[in-house]
Order: structure tokens, then C-alpha cells, then sequence
């Protein structure tokens, strides 16, 4: 594999992770504080009603903070990332195993992030009157205006887009071990 390829395209791609992370930070941030459901005729702003309104339990308010958390963790492994890729005094052999650690990290993390939304997307709203699902509440346009749907939406699409880039780094990473302990045994005969 050309060496000054891997490390342009690992370049591109901390970029690309950089910006996708930082506007999912704001979105999370936004969707929190501007998108507003519409429960029993009072209107309560996503933060609301995890954090402060009762009418959700205390693990959906746990596995935001984790959400949150793992949003910022991936924003520092871009920037290292981008860091690592700019050096270029990495061997070959060292770069290939970090090519596929990030796929690793990019999966295992990508898995993680979707359990956390997938469980707070099941936590029960209970108002009291109307008992629902965060999903179904934010899917639903008599609850939630459309822009809310859509902003829950690009974190779905982020993570896809992490889970890919992980298995292409790993499938990279590993192909480029093989290349070069082939080379090895080979110049070794």
C-alpha cells in the first residue's frame, strides 16, 4: 500500500470525524434545549422532560451524560487521529496497527452509542395522562414538530457513518499487516 495514500486519506477521514462529531454536539445540545414536546397541552423542551419534569426515570438521564460523553470522546480521538496522520515518522508495520485499532474503536464505540440511544429512545415518558416512549414521542408530529424527528434522525446517521469507517479502517489496517509480514518472509527466503 502507498504509504503518503494511507496517511492523506487518514487525514481526510479525522476531518470528516472532527466535523460530524462537533455538529452532533450541537445537535444534541439544540435538540435539547430548542425542540419542544407537546405533552398533555403543556410544551416541555427535551432537557425538560429528562432532566427535571419526573416523567422520566433516572437512567434515561444517565445514558444522555453517557451520550454526551461519547459524542466528546470521539471529537478527542479525531483530533488525535488527525495528529498521528500529520506525523510522518511512523513506520509502516506501527501505522497499520493503528489503522486498525481506530477500526476497532470505531465499531466497538459505534455499538455503544447505539445501545445508548436505542435504550433511551425505549425509556418511558409518563405524564401521568400520557404514557410513551421518547422514540415514539419525538416521532410523533402531535408531540414533536418535524425539525425534532429529523435532528434524532442525524444521530442514527452518524453512527452508520462511524460503523462503516470502522470496518473500513480494520479491513485497511489488517490488509496492510498482511502486506507487510508477507513482504517479510518473503525478503527473508
Amino acid at each position: 500500500m502507498e504509504r503518503k495514500a494511507v496517511l492523506k486519506w487518514l487525514k481526510f477521514f479525522s476531518i470528516i470525524f472532527v466535523l460530524l462529531s462537533v455538529v452532533e454536539l450541537l445537535d444534541l445540545i439544540l435538540f435539547s434545549t430548542i425542540i419542544n414536546l407537546n405533552l398533555d397541552g403543556t410544551s416541555y423542551t427535551v432537557a425538560n422532560v429528562i432532566f427535571q419534569s419526573g416523567f422520566m426515570a433516572v437512567h434515561a438521564t444517565l445514558l444522555w451524560v453517557f451520550l454526551l460523553f461519547v459524542i466528546c470522546a470521539y471529537i478527542a480521538i479525531s483530533f488525535s487521529i488527525f495528529t498521528i496522520a500529520k506525523k510522518d515518522s511512523i513506520e509502516n508495520h506501527t501505522l497499520a496497527k493503528f489503522l486498525l485499532l481506530i477500526g476497532l474503536f470505531l465499531i466497538i464505540g459505534g455499538f455503544i452509542k447505539t445501545n445508548f440511544m436505542t435504550l433511551l429512545g425505549n425509556s418511558h415518558i409518563n405524564t401521568g395522562i400520557t404514557t410513551t416512549t421518547l422514540q415514539n414521542a419525538l416521532y410523533n408530529p402531535a408531540i414533536t414538530p418535524l425539525f425534532g424527528a429529523i435532528m434524532w434522525i442525524y444521530f442514527t446517521v452518524v453512527v452508520s457513518f462511524f460503523l462503516f469507517s470502522g470496518l473500513v479502517f480494520g479491513g485497511v489496517g489488517l490488509r496492510w499487516m498482511l502486506i507487510i509480514q508477507e513482504e517479510k518472509k518473503h525478503n527473508q527466503i
